[in-house]
């Protein structure tokens, strides 16, 4: 049910209205009722007077009107102009919502950066430079190529003094045997054998191992 639909409803229940409506209702019967009266010069200056009561009420209930709409046109530029600022606030504050925003998210990203990069800082110095690992490891291999050569030199020292023991022991044993031959035979008999002559082999034996002396001091 609409508004038109209402008032007439109203004004069908009733009658005159009610408020101002029918304060108008009222003054315009009683002026035409003024107006065709035969009453004495008395009763219409009263009758008159009263009109003129009703009619200043009625002024006075058209001027209240005419405030409250200028007061109502007043409150809704107020209410324009509060909604205009309202709208641009709401606008700058999304622009430094979004702003925040994004400032937030590289706060995010500096800090996880600044985090990546203290870790890798602590991986980096948990585990020494390469520069000088890798010096370390060429020394240590120079180390190890010397250690192993002076092993196979002393390798070789070792086999020249057992082939030394070995050809001394010979040496002795036969001496042993010619001896013990020589004491067990008369004296008729012919000269014992002939030993064999090692200081050939002993000797190139002794070279051997003096030359491997002087490597070993170089």
């Amino acid at each position: 049910m609409g508004d038109e639909e209402i008032i007439r409803r109203r004004l069908l229940i009733d009658g005159d209205g009610t408020g101002d409506a029918r304060m108008i209702a009222k003054f315009t019967r009683s002026f035409i009722k003024w107006c065709f009266s035969e009453e004495g010069p008395q009763e219409s200056q009263a009758q008159y007077e009263r009109l003129l009561t009703s009619l200043a009420s009625i002024e006075q209930s058209a001027i209240k009107w005419d405030n409250i709409l200028n007061m109502n046109a007043l409150q809704l530029e107020h209410y324009d102009e509060l909604r205009q600022t309202t709208s641009t606030a709401v606008e700058d504050a999304e622009v430094a919502l979004c702003s925040a925003k994004e400032e937030l998210m590289h706060a995010k990203e500096v800090r996880n950066h600044g985090l990546q990069y203290h870790a890798l800082a602590k991986l980096i110095q948990e585990h020494p430079p390469r520069t000088p690992t890798a010096d370390r490891l060429t020394k240590l291999g120079t180390s190890l190529a010397k250690l192993k050569s002076q092993r196979d030199q002393l390798d070789e020292k070792l086999l020249l003094r057992k082939k030394q023991l070995h050809v001394l022991f010979t040496a002795l044993h036969q001496l042993q045997s010619a001896l013990d031959s020589e004491e067990d035979k008369p004296a008729c008999e012919d000269p014992p054998a002939t030993l064999v002559d090692l200081t050939d082999e002993v000797t190139v034996l002794s070279n051997g191992n003096n030359a491997v002396s002087e490597m070993d001091c170089t």
